[in-house]
């Protein structure tokens, strides 16, 4: 029996219109109401989580900053955080810039972006506080960074992802979070390494939990769940770290899932 669902947010439990369908509520609420423990698994802020998903039956505390930070989305307590190390942060900043990429700083309180990172005034909308463009984010520097991000073109990204893993291999942990985000964290931050973190504390074993995403930055939790189900819309090497696949974000996956391999295995 799984006791702990885990569920990335974009491309998995939103649809690309990002919304969360009626029958998908209805699934979460079942699962939560016979005993399953619900995580949002996400890149995204605190703010973003609250935002999107404040309707949702969410019972323990949230996975954010793809596994930086472990927060209460009620009273936004932080029970587990690791931030970017200091000495990494200018030079990883320089490496991006010179592999032509658009740069993003994280911290505490805002969002700030290189003037011109593509679409990056529309990535928000309220009650989300929109990024801040500044001419270098260096400028930020030396405020906390929970973390970096890179935006590129999509077709060269995954190449350059590849690059960076091993350039920055253990320095910084380096994930894809979408086809146009790299993202750049603790080296021991990842949500698979924050899913594990949360068990402990929930007293959940590995074969008790499940886990639903989509891309790079989800294989983690779905090698550590008993239960790791890929979206049909994941990309191939996702796929294959996963036990299940299920139909895409488009085609309502997280629901048929959770229909079809979490709540007929719950008491009745």
């Amino acid at each position: 029996m799984y006791r702990l669902l885990a569920i990335d947010l974009d491309g998995t439990l939103l649809t690309p219109q990002r919304t969360i369908t009626p029958r998908t509520y209805v699934a979460l609420r079942q699962a939560v109401a016979g005993g399953i423990k619900l995580v949002i698994a996400t890149g995204q802020t605190l703010a973003v989580l609250r935002a999107v998903c404040a309707a949702l039956p969410l019972n323990v505390p949230q996975i954010i900053y793809n596994g930086a930070i472990i927060a209460d989305i009620q009273n936004g307590t932080t029970v587990y955080e690791q931030l970017v190390p200091a000495e990494h942060i200018l030079s990883t900043l320089a490496l991006l810039r010179r592999m032509h990429l658009h740069r993003v700083y994280h911290t505490h309180q805002r969002v700030y972006v290189d003037e011109g990172t593509p679409t990056a005034r529309n990535w928000y909308r309220p009650p989300v506080p929109p990024v801040i463009e500044v001419p270098e984010v260096e400028s930020l520097y030396p405020q906390p960074c929970i973390k970096l991000v890179g935006v590129g073109d999509a077709a060269t990204l995954r190449e350059k992802r590849e690059e960076l893993e091993r350039t920055l291999a253990g320095q910084l942990y380096v994930t894809q979070a979408s086809r146009h985000l790299l993202e750049f964290l603790h080296p021991q931050v990842s949500k698979g390494n924050a899913l594990i973190t949360l068990a402990r504390l929930l007293a959940v074993r590995p074969e008790e939990v499940a886990a639903i995403g989509d891309n790079h930055n989800d294989i983690g939790m779905l090698q550590f769940a008993g239960l790791g189900i890929a979206m049909g819309n994941a990309h191939e090497e996702v796929k294959a770290a996963a036990d299940h696949v299920t139909s895409s974000n488009a085609e309502e996956g997280v629901a048929r899932a959770i229909e079809e391999k979490i709540l007929p295995f719950l008491p009745q």
